[in-house]
């Protein structure tokens, strides 16, 4: 039988928790984003209720917006568009596409609309993939299933896509693979989005419908951290009246920004802020390696992991919830790590990253 999508993230590679916001250690190095604008060409996405204002234009417009503030704050992350027309992409093919550029993370843009005839609380969402969330009683659920419903605009989705129906909400057990440490720094991302979308400039954000968890298909194809934001509601007069703008949308790519911008500061090594404080002077002998994984408990050597990989060696930071990092390599320029940790990404550890380490302890990369 054909398989619906690989497997991305080898089991048990589990990284950094929402715990590592406030904390002074090394992160991911952010090097490639992408940047997916949701729906295009005969996709329209939704629409206005006069028909004249339709999600894809939108969407299209301030993930451009977006990109040109990452390129001009940050000249050294490399920005790559899933579309820059108005052009139909396939939903496997966006996440697929950010794998393939070894992109480092994924953010799709979408507007959301309302059922006629409901009543929902307004305001902007983020979405992090979390498989089947059917049981929910609100309208939740109701986004997962427009998202996913665009795959009916595929040549022959039936069969790229065996197994999955997107009226099933139970089909979306077939999404559920071990994707812990993905999910966990999606999280991360998600929250930085969200709270920076709470603070406009489309209304209902008092009401904050907060973020979430969702199997979408565009971000069950991700082996990076991925998010999905609904910038607000399109059959929302007052939130028109932001979308119909190029003010309007300059304004909310720009809280997609704050958002990314906060992520990068506080978890992502190559953030503006350092994140060496209270640690010093860094000894001349500092080594480099790449962080694999990280545990709360140290782990027995019969693991599978280990035994696979005898070369792993780990270091005890004990201030950390995750206090046991594994890691591999031991380089003395981090342009050396890098490289090792560039083929550890393409193959069993997507999430691996360079790391530097001073008398058993990690110290800043920079």
């Amino acid at each position: 039988m054909k398989k619906l999508i690989p497997v991305l993230v080898a089991a048990f590679t589990v990284c950094n928790s929402y715990a590592i916001l406030a904390q002074s250690i090394s992160g991911p190095f952010i090097r490639k984003v992408v940047i997916d604008p949701g729906h295009g060409g005969h996709d329209p996405g939704a629409l206005s209720p006069d028909k004249k204002l339709r999600e894809k234009d939108i969407n299209l417009s301030v993930a451009r917006y977006l990109g040109q503030e990452i390129a001009r704050n940050y000249p050294d992350i490399e920005v790559i568009y899933t579309r820059t027309r108005d052009v139909a992409v396939d939903l496997d093919k966006r996440g697929t596409m950010a794998s393939e550029q070894h992109a480092d993370l994924f953010i799709s843009i979408h507007v959301n609309s309302a059922k006629k005839n409901t009543s929902v609380s307004l305001g902007p969402e983020t979405w992090v993939f979390g498989g089947d969330r059917s049981h929910r009683k609100d309208d939740s659920y109701d986004v997962v299933l427009k998202e996913n419903e665009v795959i009916r605009f595929e040549e022959d989705y039936k069969t790229k896509y065996e197994g999955f129906d997107p009226n099933n909400p139970q089909s979306m057990i077939v999404f559920n693979f071990q994707k812990d440490a993905i999910m966990r720094q999606s999280r991360i991302l998600g929250t930085c989005i969200q709270q920076s979308l709470r603070q406009g400039p489309l209304r209902g954000v008092e009401k904050d419908r907060g973020m979430k968890e969702g199997g979408f298909v565009v971000l069950a194809y991700c082996s990076m951290p991925a998010v999905l934001v609904e910038l607000g509601f399109i059959n929302s007069s007052t939130d028109r009246k932001v979308f119909s703008s190029d003010e309007g949308r300059r304004n909310l790519a720009r809280q997609l920004f704050f958002g990314f911008e906060k992520y990068m500061e506080t978890y992502a090594e190559n953030g503006k802020n350092t994140l060496n404080n209270n640690i010093g002077d860094a000894p001349a002998e500092k080594r480099f390696r790449v962080q694999v994984m990280a545990t709360v408990e140290k782990l027995p050597a019969s693991h599978r992991i280990l035994s696979s990989n005898p070369q792993i060696q780990y270091i005890l930071s004990p201030g950390q919830i995750y206090k046991y990092k594994y890691t591999l390599g031991d380089f003395n320029s981090i342009e050396e790590a890098q490289a090792y940790c560039n083929k550890l990404r393409s193959g069993s550890f997507p999430d691996a990253f360079v790391i530097a380490v001073q008398d058993g302890k990690l110290v800043p990369v920079n």
